[in-house]
């Protein structure tokens, strides 16, 4: 296998993963969950995992080693400390570029700073152990079916679809965030004069914050909407409750369109009908 077909694998891979943490998390939580860090449909944290495995599948391959005689608890032992090392430094990459987190395992048995758990190392080590087995020689067979030139393409067309979500992503980002420091001097305004409102009766403390934050999740593109959303928690407490009412007012927002949306659609379809009785 050559640079070309392990990109392409790699893209592969990374929407398989998306598709395996949409329906699990739907499962879960009984309501869809577009998962991942990049706006489209990839999470790149699977693509890479499965492009090392066929790296070390290939590598042991040309040693003279072969599946049949690797020893399968190596595999597995393998294969989940390489996810949780993997999982681990993604997390805490995301974490120090942007101060949030996307997962936190938190709340789960045996977990590590919440970034890695022991339980979901396991399970990433039992599915590696199965690619090892049963996927990589399949993977091996179709990459040598397929010319050269027909991987080349495929690994151009990852890089560049990869390369422009990630642009996309981390403007949208860099926009997000600094829309939550915004909220967070929204905050800090309506406190210093949160005493003068209360004494005087003249609005209840909120009221500036709840409008400064719809008037913000007016103007989010919809990149920007799924960033926010994306993004399970801030590091930084300040940021974290400015984020969470930007939330609440992206939510209200998204929910006012579909209502004028609705009307709308019913207005055109009255519309449409009374046309066609004549009137």
């Amino acid at each position: 296998m050559d640079i070309c077909s392990y990109v392409a694998w790699f893209g592969l891979f990374s929407v398989l993963g998306w598709v395996y943490e949409c329906t699990y998390c739907a499962i879960r939580t009984k309501r869809w969950d577009n998962r991942g860090f990049l706006f489209g449909p990839v999470c790149p944290i699977y693509g890479f995992g499965v492009s090392a495995l066929l790296i070390v599948a290939q590598a042991l391959a040309s040693s003279g080693a072969t599946s049949a005689n690797a020893a399968w608890w190596q595999v597995f032992l393998c294969a989940s400390a390489g996810s949780a090392v993997l999982e681990y430094t993604t997390s805490y990459v995301l974490e120090k570029c942007f101060h949030a987190r996307w997962w936190d395992y938190s709340n789960v048995p045996l977990n590590l700073n919440g970034r890695i758990c022991l339980p979901f190392a396991l399970c990433f080590g039992a599915v590696g152990t199965l690619l090892y087995y049963f996927v990589c020689p399949l993977l091996g067979g179709a990459t040598v079916s397929l010319p050269l030139a027909a991987w080349e393409v495929l690994a151009l067309l990852t890089v560049g679809l990869m390369s422009a979500d990630l642009a996309l992503t981390l403007s949208a980002l860099t926009d997000v965030t600094q829309r939550v420091e915004r909220s967070r001097a929204d905050f800090d305004a309506v406190m210093e004069t949160a005493v003068d409102d209360l004494a005087s009766g003249r609005r209840p403390l909120g009221t500036d914050l709840e409008a400064a934050a719809h008037r913000t999740a007016e103007g989010m593109s919809l990149v920007q909407r799924r960033a926010l959303k994306s993004i399970r928690s801030y590091t930084n407490e300040r940021r974290e409750e400015g984020a969470a009412r930007l939330r609440r007012a992206v939510a209200r927002v998204e929910s006012e369109r579909r209502a004028r949306k609705h009307a709308k659609s019913r207005a055109n379809d009255a519309g449409a009908t009374d046309a066609g009785n004549g009137k």
